[in-house]
């Protein structure tokens, strides 16, 4: 009795021991929120000129958006980049599998200084975007292969 109780338990903690929560989090616009005073930085934006693809495949039934963000996130790290400029998502599922394709503009923060009087105008074109912040945070089971 003892021993498939023992082994019951093993089993158990075998089959539950092999999936991996991976989040993080990923930034698509501006460094600025509600609540948060500072002294205003201004940053330039080097965008690359090519446009830059990656696609993955869902592996089950996962929420899209966390998707998305994941595959965002993701696409950043391997590129050292700081934004995914106009990301452009496409989902295809074809029995039973969905690949997600992410396309955009990679985008590198630099030569960060603080405001001057001729940038003050760049501050008045478009405030309502310039105050905006999105941060999307994504959560991907996966399952670890023995």
């Amino acid at each position: 009795m003892k021993l498939k109780i023992y082994t019951l338990a093993l089993l158990s903690l075998t089959v539950f021991s092999c999936q991996t929560v991976k989040t993080g989090t990923a930034k698509t616009i501006d460094i600025s929120g509600v609540g948060v005073i500072h002294k205003p930085v201004i940053a330039d934006l080097d965008v690359q000129e090519q446009k830059i693809t990656k696609t993955i495949t869902l592996k089950s039934m996962e929420s899209l958006e966390a998707a998305k963000n994941e595959i965002v996130r993701n696409l950043l790290n391997e590129n050292n980049a700081d934004l995914l400029v106009e990301p452009k998502f496409e989902s295809k599922t074809k029995n039973g599998k969905t690949d997600l394709t992410v396309t955009g503009w990679l985008a590198f923060y630099k030569n960060f200084r603080t405001i001057e009087e001729k940038d003050i105008k760049l501050l008045e074109v478009r405030p309502a975007v310039i105050n905006r912040v999105e941060t999307n945070q994504s959560t991907i089971l996966e399952k670890v292969k023995k």
